[in-house]
């Protein structure tokens, strides 16, 4: 972040207008790592302490796409065309110069600190336009082995493609949530991350565990040990008899003798299952902030308002949330609890 914003009035116009307003172009504080707080406003920030002590600041009501019940969370779906919204009394802009160092809990306090003090405040009116762009930054990297759902198969792997919908790419269990997504790719309850090698422990070097040795490996096998049972049934008939609200039934938990029963060819006593495992996967995100054609006023109404005709990068910020893909079924369900790892860092 530049410290020549807190000079802006005098080198950052391009014009003065006949009313005395200054117009620029754009602003020293652009692109930067902005930092979210707070639940029935959204303070998203960032500040400069060099050499010249300022903040820009986007306060925000918490309404709307904004997510009000995380509090460094914003929006957490994506939408390509952004969410926009206009600058008002309840949606500001504002940019302060202090005359000390600026700390987070400034903004983030239920009580703003009395220190630093703010030496001038341009403040935004009614004009102006917000936008808000959300993409998954989960979804590949460099080396092309990004794995979004956390199963230990990356998604190159698992039929991702960038230039298809959810719907058009590989969904071996037919569930409706594509193979990258799912936890559990064969929907046999037993998640993938434990049936991609669990004696060996790394495919790379050893390939995927197939127990049945039927060319198809375990984690997109329905019927692991080729008895002719599905694997998901493959529980204690008893136990689905007395199956408790919200009790998922685990093959892992059933072992007769030796292997586990889904891994044994011999046994083939078996239940009709009818739950599912909760495929719920932490998702990664990027946020980014453009402002456009908004007038700042000074506060105090000493200086000539502040106005720029371009959209102004604002800046971006990393963060994850945990997600629910339902099962067969267009509806997602987002989490309401704070994920303690929620903001990432670059």
């Amino acid at each position: 972040m530049k410290k020549t914003l807190g000079l802006l009035s005098l080198i950052l116009l391009l014009y003065s207008c006949d009313d005395g307003d200054i117009v620029v172009t754009d602003f020293a504080i652009k692109n930067a790592t902005l930092s979210v707080c707070g639940l029935e406003q959204k303070v998203i920030y960032a500040t400069n302490n060099d050499g010249v002590y300022e903040s820009l600041s986007l306060i925000l009501d918490a309404t709307g796409a904004i997510n009000d019940s995380v509090s460094n969370l914003l929006i957490t779906e994506v939408n390509e065309d952004g969410y926009t919204f206009n600058l008002n009394s309840n949606n500001r802009l504002i940019y302060r110069i202090y005359d000390g160092a600026i700390s987070n809990d400034y903004f983030c306090s239920n009580v703003p600190p009395s220190q630093p003090k703010v030496l001038q405040e341009f403040v935004s009116g009614d004009a102006g336009t917000v936008t808000i762009r959300v993409a998954y930054s989960d979804l590949s990297n460099d080396n092309n082995d990004a794995d979004t759902d956390g199963d230990g198969v990356p998604n190159n792997m698992e039929g991702y493609d960038p230039n298809l919908s959810d719907s058009e790419m590989q969904d071996t269990d037919g569930d409706g949530i594509p193979d990258y997504l799912d936890i559990d790719d064969d929907g046999d309850n037993v998640p993938t991350r434990l049936e991609v090698d669990p004696e060996e422990g790394n495919w790379e070097d050893n390939g995927f565990f197939d127990k049945d040795v039927d060319g198809t490996p375990n984690y997109l096998d329905a019927d692991d040990d080729g008895d002719g049972v599905p694997t998901r049934n493959e529980v204690d008939e008893s136990d689905l008899e007395n199956l408790d609200e919200g009790q998922i039934l685990n093959p892992l938990n059933y072992r007769d003798e030796g292997d586990l029963n889904f891994l044994n060819k011999f046994y083939s006593e078996f239940g009709n299952n009818p739950t599912y495992i909760e495929n719920r996967i932490n998702r990664k995100i990027i946020t980014e902030v453009i402002i456009s054609g908004f007038s700042l006023k000074d506060s105090n109404g000493n200086s000539p308002d502040i106005n720029t005709n371009r959209d102004y990068n604002m800046g971006s910020f990393n963060s994850s949330f945990n997600k629910t893909y339902l099962r067969n079924t267009d509806s997602e369900e987002d989490s309401e609890e704070e994920n303690p790892a929620d903001t990432v860092e670059d």
